[in-house]
């Protein structure tokens, strides 16, 4: 397959291609900019590896949750080529892009994700490790740093075989959580690939105007292309 994976939900703003069995990625810490330089990062990997978005099988979304303003970004980009192309979408929380990477970084029974939710709250997924897959403990959060703690013991447990990645762990470590190995700072399209294709080849995908993002905030609401 040919697909292209887009994730701005973070300072970080990451495009990947998935051209067959190769990877190509283009990513860039540039807060506040992803709105200018991720269609740009897309051109680019797709010139560079001599194909054109015709070419492509298929869109995979880091859905967040993440920055408000990150996410709408990565929806929209991604609705408005699935619309132009007639592709389906593949999506993936940023989350769980991050336990991704993690675990191919190292092994362990438990993974920890977070990203810093600003106004004293942190983004919180735990993953229970089976074979080479990652199964969502409970469902997404986000909580003031303590209460995160909370539920990260409440779904470990004594359990100290743990890595972390997120922007949010730092301030989870402050708060009382052990200090586990970070293996990651920010979450990258090119962790999204492999699972995207996955999603594509059991058919768990949708179409462009159900791919919206994840806020785990309720208050937050978000419109289809087509409602705009």
């Amino acid at each position: 397959m040919k697909l292209i994976a887009i994730d701005t939900s973070t300072e970080n703003c990451s495009v990947a291609l998935l051209n067959e069995d190769r990877i190509a990625f283009r990513s860039e810490v540039a807060p506040q900019k992803h709105a200018e330089i991720v269609l740009e990062m897309l051109d680019t990997i797709l010139k560079d590896n001599s194909l054109s978005k015709d070419d492509l099988d298929g869109l995979v979304l880091g859905i967040g949750p993440g920055s408000f303003t990150g996410v709408r970004i990565a929806a929209s980009t991604v609705q408005g080529l699935a619309l132009g192309l007639d592709l389906k979408v593949a999506k993936i929380t940023s989350l769980e892009a991050l336990a991704i990477e993690a675990l191919s970084k190292a092994s362990a029974s438990y993974v920890v994700s977070s990203i810093d939710a600003r106004m004293g709250e942190v983004y919180i997924a735990v993953y229970k490790v089976e074979g080479s897959s990652l199964s969502l403990l409970s469902e997404e959060k986000v909580l003031k740093p303590e209460d995160a703690v909370a539920f990260f013991k409440e779904n470990v447990g004594d359990c100290e075989d743990v890595i972390c990645a997120g922007s949010g762990v730092d301030i989870l470590k402050k708060a009382g959580m052990n200090d586990y190995p970070k293996l990651a700072d920010f979450p990258q399209a090119q962790f999204l690939l492999n699972k995207g294709a996955e999603l594509f080849s059991l058919g768990k995908v949708v179409d462009p105007e159900e791919a919206l993002p994840l806020y785990v905030r309720n208050e937050v609401t978000w419109k289809k292309v087509s409602e705009q």
